[in-house]
């Protein structure tokens, strides 16, 4: 997406340049939406393809987004929307399809610290289970790895809230997967998330009960 949206074979005329606020919210957040958008669309080129139409939705509603409490949290409900709208159009379900994502270390210290999992097929059926705040918290924070900072950020939430969000969601998970809940990972879990909010700031207070989806816009 460039100053102007993608002109469409329709024959309508082109619109006006983008407002700068709007191009920097653009220019700030596509890399990940992209990426989240890949992981459930299994491909780049119709992630960006969704997160584009998204992006032009965000475009034409922009002036009563920004008078919104939380425009990022708005945006990340018309990204979802779009990824669900193209993986049904294609004839997939709305999953995850790089179960890759499910290998990576931070998960697996999250949730199964002592290695008691001999495989990670469980973890991936167990977060597609989670509410779906929790789900969005586990996914952008510990299989794509951004910083609890940024996962906030992304998801338009405070701070506390994907704290607590992301420690309701482990333990979870462990009670679905049958593991213990071992007292020192969880510390050794909360305490790396307290300090990154510590670093990036705590924006406001926890949210409501995790498990119905948090703050919403």
């Amino acid at each position: 997406m460039t100053d102007f949206l993608p002109a469409r074979p329709t024959g309508v005329a082109p619109l006006s340049p983008l407002p700068a606020d709007f191009r920097a919210f653009h220019q700030l957040y596509r890399p990940a939406y992209v990426r989240w958008a890949e992981l459930y669309l299994g491909g780049r080129a119709v992630a960006e393809e969704a997160v584009d139409r998204a992006f032009e939705r965000l475009a034409a509603e922009w002036g009563d987004v920004l008078r919104l409490d939380s425009p990022a949290s708005y945006a990340w409900s018309v990204l979802k929307d779009h990824t669900v709208d193209a993986a049904r159009a294609s004839g997939r379900r709305p999953v995850v399809m790089d179960t890759a994502a499910f290998e990576t270390q931070a998960l697996h210290t999250a949730v199964d610290p002592i290695g008691e999992l001999e495989e990670s097929l469980g973890i991936y059926q167990a977060i597609r289970e989670l509410p779906e705040r929790q789900h969005d918290v586990i996914v952008l924070r510990y299989c794509i790895g951004y910083s609890t900072a940024e996962t906030a950020d992304i998801l338009g939430i405070s701070v506390p809230g994907v704290r607590s969000t992301a420690r309701y969601a482990r333990h979870r998970l462990k009670e679905a997967l049958g593991l213990r809940d071992d007292p020192e990972s969880g510390e050794v879990a909360n305490a790396a998330d307290d300090v990154e909010g510590a670093v990036g700031g705590a924006d406001g207070a926890v949210d409501g009960d995790p498990a119905a989806g948090g703050r919403d816009a």
